[in-house]
């Protein structure tokens, strides 16, 4: 009889640390092998493409700027802000109409970047602003790739930043 409360509270304790289990693992995960006794893989958050989209373009128009303006050190800055938004995209597992998005990011965007982040720093600014169409050309073809053909990247030709000095600092 003096073992009854202690089989009722060891009996409690399981039932509640069973709901801090269920409520504390994502319901996708709950049953699923990596999921036992820890939270093994995080989920992937939602990726919205066109938002990501939209802010490499804004880096790669400030990126075209500031090496037409022969600003190595901001060259770099852009080229580095447009490999994390990509590598974002590469590493979120988007898939698009039964079109890996991810794969076509880190084919096409990130392998571009990388080479001119390459270039830029084996032969300089100039070198790596002359080659500016060759991201254009990477992003649209990606764009056909992914059956996104109607959105077609050209190389600036207007400073959209009237409030930003591209050239490099003298001080």
């Amino acid at each position: 009889m003096r073992r009854l409360p202690l089989l009722i509270a060891l009996a409690s304790l399981a039932g509640v640390l069973f709901l801090l289990y269920r409520t504390s693992v994502p319901a996708s995960h709950v049953g699923h092998p990596a999921a036992i006794g820890a939270h093994a893989e995080e989920e992937h958050e939602e990726i919205e493409v066109a938002v990501s989209m939209g802010r490499l373009q804004r880096f790669h128009q400030k990126w075209w700027l500031a090496g037409k303006a022969g600003n190595a050190e901001l060259a770099r800055f852009y080229l580095h802000e447009m490999e994390e938004a990509m590598e974002m995209i590469a590493d979120g597992h988007v898939m698009d109409e039964g079109v890996n998005v991810s794969e076509k990011m880190e084919t096409y965007g990130v392998a571009t970047v990388n080479n001119l982040a390459a270039l830029l720093d084996s032969a300089g600014v100039g070198a790596m602003h002359a080659e500016a169409s060759t991201l254009v050309k990477a992003c649209n073809s990606c764009h056909m790739a992914t059956k996104h053909a109607y959105i077609r990247i050209k190389v600036p030709d207007t400073a959209a930043f009237p409030d930003q000095d591209f050239a490099p600092n003298t001080q």
